[in-house]
């Protein structure tokens, strides 16, 4: 298996191992399903770019993490959206992101696989109109390059 695959399989398996996580995907980003019919929350993982250096294969992707808008049909005067679950979804979604990033900073795995750069978890609300809260952030992992993805 090559670096790029040890590394999708290992990003992967690490939201899969996730209580909070109900639904993984690797599609692009534009190309991600939002109907109704998915079990939220849903991570999506787009690999955007690979890198082979002399002695790292860098992988980047992009990550996004929805849920869910629940709105309850109740009238309020409240800008404070405490008639929708944001604020939960904001809490849930920033938590699935925080263990994966987390885990990659201070937990050493058989691979090797190493947080190389890290964007900011840009947030999303009703993302693409679809109804869904988030955040989306940019990563670039690295692996040792042992040589089977030249």
């Amino acid at each position: 298996m090559n670096e790029i695959s040890k590394v999708r399989d290992f990003t992967v398996g690490l939201f899969n191992d996730m209580d909070l996580v109900n639904t993984v995907t690797t599609v692009k980003t534009n190309d991600m399903d939002l109907n109704k019919e998915n079990i939220y929350p849903i991570v999506n993982i787009d690999m955007t770019s690979d890198t082979i250096e002399t002695d790292a294969v860098l992988v980047s992707y992009t990550i996004s993490i929805l849920q869910q808008r629940d709105v309850t049909n109740k009238k309020t005067d409240s800008k404070l959206l405490i008639d929708t679950n944001v604020i939960d979804n904001v809490n849930e979604t920033q938590t699935i992101a925080a263990k994966f990033i987390n885990y990659l900073r201070w937990q050493n795995n058989e691979l090797n696989i190493e947080i190389q750069s890290l964007g900011s978890l840009d947030s999303k609300q009703n993302f693409k109109g679809s109804g869904l809260d988030g955040f989306q952030f940019d990563i670039e992992l690295s692996i040792f390059n042992s040589g089977t993805s030249l």
